[in-house]
């Protein structure tokens, strides 16, 4: 079963996804509460609205009534007027503080005049603490939702540094950026923003639901028919939309892979001039992200107009229903007003029931997919018991050894080979006899299907990774330095080195020399994978790194074959004093730089066919013999002399010399 069925529901994901906020849940209890609290000041206001309403209305009929006795009767009698006035929850307790205060400290002006600057600056006051309430909760919220996503992406990216090779080998470097970088940042839009908005919008809608039952609780009854439908419509818009959003995210992540090869690959790209197939490609896969987001937008553009359709049902439920209520003196002319932005916010946490579902479904099409990559088993995590490597002596030895791929296909099959304290062991064979896969086993960047590796007595599952990779250090045929000095690329396995102790090392790797000759010496910028240096000079700041970390164990794929014979001499005079008291393990592409090896072990089809020193293979006259004469032959092939050049044939049936063309051959 794949491991990404974890979480086979909506609910369930979201869920999962919830769950980080569990380190923070007192700061998330301060939000709900805050929510709570915004939401019911944001109410509030508008009730003043439908108090002052009424007052003048009541005003206006103590002006037109010219009999001062029928004036007192009319305002302290228990009327309908009174009646309809204490139906808005505010109005009771705001004009009984309105009166005490003008009783107690503004006697001698208006009483209504009074009451209505009262009323004012109540609803300032109101709006001022819940804009201030909305700040707070903002900052919070804020703060919350990066905490999140910082928490988030630190677990997917040390969870993505446990994985096997393979995993690599097998998902686009574009693809595992886009999950780390694009969804995690989704996810953000989805824990804390929407899910607060939606909170405060469910207090909201309770509070409203609250005060329109003690306005009205017939026409409340009647304005909720319609909420179903926009759930409804919520919903089926919404399974349409996550499909599309979890299409979307995939092929955002195809656009990244195909971005980050081809400025990898730009110079391949130039040299072949192949610009215009690679812009091709990149507006197939740029059309197909426009495509999917023009179908969201159009859902989202459709689903909007049916929603305020529906809601538009309530609007018209008041007018003809509260309209004749007030007509028939059920309903105070106040009252009647405050229930149509009432209404809006009752509708508003519907609506924003639609907006937060598409959020959710967008943020739910990106949980998924770094739940899978979380969900990917961490195969090299260590053992619950594993030790730390005591400082190694040297001694390797694989016991039996079988390795194969995921496709099932046999890679090493029984391989035994000891190898004791300073000795190098060469491994020599044909493209795909398993030489790299071996020596990927020492530091553990694959296991074993059977067999154990053996560092001084201790096996290596049983060890930590760390102390196992700290005591050994690779240099590969495929340099890969950062994006930064040469003194941090160098230094890389040991930051606290002096710079004293960097030259050295750059010094012992024939490397001081350029380096010094740089624009800014140590401190130069050698750009991305080390573009500004020449092949020759970025193998040799390799070796200067593995010289300074000093390792015990030595992995060393030589990379001479595609230098110049001077750099070549460089590098093998660097090599020579980096594997000094090693035990080395070299995989062998020139036979001529192994010629003292220790131990040469010939590799075919994933078996050992022969094991030996150069002198005894050669003697044996085994697949040893046979690769050695065919790369002599072929290293003479390749510096004829020039009286022997031979001219080749193109298919356009034109001869071109190999030889320095003369001045008369030269390109004009």
């Amino acid at each position: 079963m794949n491991p990404t069925q974890k979480s086979t529901s909506n609910n369930g994901t979201y869920f999962r996804l919830l769950c980080y906020l569990i380190p923070y849940w007192r700061r998330t209890l301060l939000v709900l509460l805050l929510s709570a609290i915004s939401a019911c000041i944001a109410v509030l206001p508008i009730q003043i609205l439908g108090i002052v309403v009424d007052e003048i209305k009541i005003a206006d009929k103590l002006i037109k009534n010219t009999d001062t006795s029928q004036q007192v009767d009319d305002f302290n009698s228990d009327s309908l007027g009174d009646k309809q006035i204490s139906q808005i929850p505010l109005s009771k307790p705001l004009l009984t503080a309105s009166s005490y205060v003008h009783d107690h400290l503004f006697g001698d002006y208006d009483s209504t005049i009074f009451m209505l600057i009262f009323l004012g600056i109540s609803f300032l006051v109101m709006h001022t603490f819940g804009s201030g309430i909305t700040m707070a909760h903002g900052y919070i919220t804020t703060e919350l939702g990066q905490r999140l996503v910082y928490d988030l992406r630190n677990q997917l990216y040390g969870h993505i540094q446990r994985f096997h090779l393979n995993y690599f080998e097998n998902n686009k470097t574009g693809d595992i950026m886009s999950r780390l970088m694009n969804d995690v940042n989704a996810l953000e839009q989805a824990i804390v923003g929407p899910v607060i908005t939606f909170i405060t919008d469910m207090f909201k809608f309770a509070w409203i639901i609250y005060f329109c039952m003690k306005l009205d609780w017939q026409l409340t009854s009647i304005v909720l028919f319609v909420c179903p439908f926009i759930s409804l419509c919520t919903y089926n818009f919404g399974k349409r939309i996550r499909k599309i959003f979890r299409t979307l995210r995939q092929k955002t992540g195809d656009l990244n892979s195909l971005i980050q090869d081809n400025i990898s690959g730009i110079r391949v790209i130039a040299s072949f001039a192949k610009e215009p197939e690679e812009l091709e490609r990149f507006k197939q896969k740029n059309y197909e992200n426009y495509f999917l987001h023009v179908r969201i937008l159009r859902l989202l553009h459709t689903m909007r107009p049916i929603v305020d359709l529906i809601t538009e049902v309530g609007a018209v439920v008041v007018i003809c229903f509260g309209g004749y209520k007030v007509l028939q003196g059920q309903l105070s002319a106040g009252t009647f007003v405050i229930f149509f932005p009432y209404l809006q916010m009752m509708y508003g946490p519907i609506t924003g029931l639609t907006r937060f579902y598409n959020q959710v479904q967008r943020a739910i099409a990106s949980t998924e997919r770094v739940f899978e990559v979380l969900d990917t088993p961490a195969d090299l995590a260590d053992a619950p018991n594993a030790f730390d490597l005591p400082k190694v002596h040297g001694t390797v030895e694989f016991r039996n050894i079988h390795f194969m791929y995921d496709n099932g296909s046999e890679v090493l099959s029984d391989i035994n080979i000891k190898a004791l304290p300073g000795q190098m062991i060469a491994f020599v064979g044909p493209s795909g006899s398993g030489k790299t896969t071996l020596t990927n086993l020492i530091p553990r960047f694959y296991d074993p299907n059977k067999g154990d590796i053996i560092i001084d007595g201790n096996n290596i599952k049983d060890v930590t990774l760390q102390s196992l990779r700290k005591q050994m250090a690779m240099v590969l045929q495929e340099t890969f330095l950062f994006n930064d000095t040469v003194k941090v690329n160098i230094a890389y396995a040991r930051p606290d080195a002096s710079e004293k102790e960097i030259e050295e090392a750059a010094m012992a790797a024939n490397a001081h020399e350029f380096i010094v000759e740089l624009t800014n010496g140590y401190d130069s910028l050698i750009g991305e994978r080390g573009v500004k240096l020449s092949g020759g000079q970025k193998q040799r700041i390799a070796i200067a790194r593995a010289i300074l970390a000093n390792p015990r164990i030595l992995i060393l794929d030589e990379a001479t074959s595609s230098v110049d014979t001077e750099t070549e001499q460089l590098i093998q005079n660097a090599i020579y004093r980096l594997v000094k008291n090693r035990t080395t393990f070299v995989i062998a592409h020139r036979l001529s730089t192994i010629l003292h090896a220790d131990l040469i072990v010939v590799l075919e089809n994933g078996r050992i066919v022969e094991t030996g020193h150069h002198q005894e293979l050669l003697t044996h006259g085994g697949l040893y013999k046979k690769l050695f004469e065919m790369q002599f032959n072929a290293d003479e092939m390749r510096s004829p002399k020039p009286d022997a050049i031979e001219p080749v044939v193109t298919h356009e049936d034109q001869f071109i010399e190999l030889d320095e063309p003369t001045q008369e051959q030269k390109w004009p």
